[in-house]
């Protein structure tokens, strides 16, 4: 499906619908690529306003997506909401002016068309977490050798013993002591 509007036939209909299935492989996020393991499903509706062009819609889909604490491969469903002001270029003030007034997100357009491909990608985006866990109690990665903590509970690293920083090796010996005497 084309994610292009004419505005010429949102000015003639008043509001224009799209419905359909957005097509993208993967994103690129800040943990890396990350595919779909859903079809991204739009719904959206394109109204005129006085000054320009308002849009409004729900993305729903879900994508593969590591774990933040073991980079397990988890699954992270994605119901993001669209929200866009669109208005004609000529009504950009000058840089300098402008200020923080509201929290819309108003989009300039030049042309007879927009493309509403980038407003997809952003509530797929802004719905993603800081951060991702396969489960709520997710012990993650031995910071010394890598082994998944969830699958090893009782792990001991003898990396860790190894890796003392040289101005702790008092406290360390100390501590060695302490466990003699018990």
């Amino acid at each position: 499906m084309e994610w292009r509007v004419e505005l010429a036939e949102i000015e003639k209909r008043k509001r224009f619908f799209l419905e359909g299935e957005f097509k993208m492989d993967g994103i690129e996020l800040d943990v890396g690529y990350c595919r779909f393991i859903e079809p991204i499903k739009v719904k959206m509706v394109v109204a005129k306003t006085k000054d320009g062009f308002t849009v409004g819609g729900y993305v729903k889909t879900a994508l593969e997506h590591p774990c933040t604490r073991c980079l397990k491969p988890t699954r992270l469903e994605i119901n993001g909401v669209i929200e866009a002001l669109y208005l004609p270029e000529s009504m950009r003030k000058n840089v300098k002016e402008e200020r923080l007034e509201t929290l819309k997100n108003i989009v300039y357009y030049h042309e007879t068309e927009f493309d509403l491909s980038e407003r997809i990608v952003e509530a797929i985006v802004v719905e993603v977490p800081e951060k991702v866990l396969c489960k709520p109690d997710c012990k993650g990665l031995c910071p010394f050798c890598g082994a998944d903590l969830n699958e090893e509970e009782n792990h001991v690293c003898d990396k860790m013993i190894d890796s003392v920083d040289s101005r702790f090796e008092a406290l360390l010996k100390l501590k060695e002591k302490l466990k003699e005497v018990r």
